[in-house]
């Protein structure tokens, strides 16, 4: 029997509270790029959300969307140590390479 390590990215990262959420919303910085708004809060901690507007296409649009960003953060997560950090989807954007390279530019 094999043990496969699981790529995934650990729930202790996630941002849930609404208070934190505000936090990084109104004294973080803004990036923005074509389909995200980055917001990029420094901290003791590394957190982030996957947030997303519902004006945004169908709820499956909307969940592909989130896994994208999610997986291309997962990839590019030493970029963002110490840091709390918000993506907020702005535009759909089925494109993975294109989504690391915004993600990338920020830094």
């Amino acid at each position: 029997m094999s043990s496969s390590k699981r790529h995934t990215l650990p729930r202790e990262l996630i941002l849930k509270k609404k208070s934190d959420i505000e936090t990084v919303f109104k004294q973080g910085r803004r990036f923005t790029t074509q389909s995200l708004s980055i917001y990029i809060f420094s901290s003791q901690r590394t957190r982030v959300a996957f947030l997303v507007n519902k004006k945004i296409g169908k709820a499956h649009q909307r969940n592909r969307m989130k896994r994208l960003v999610r997986e291309a953060y997962r990839l590019n997560r030493q970029n963002f140590a110490d840091k709390e950090v918000i993506f907020y989807i702005r535009q759909y954007l089925d494109d993975f390479q294109g989504i690391v390279e915004q993600i990338n530019s920020v830094n």
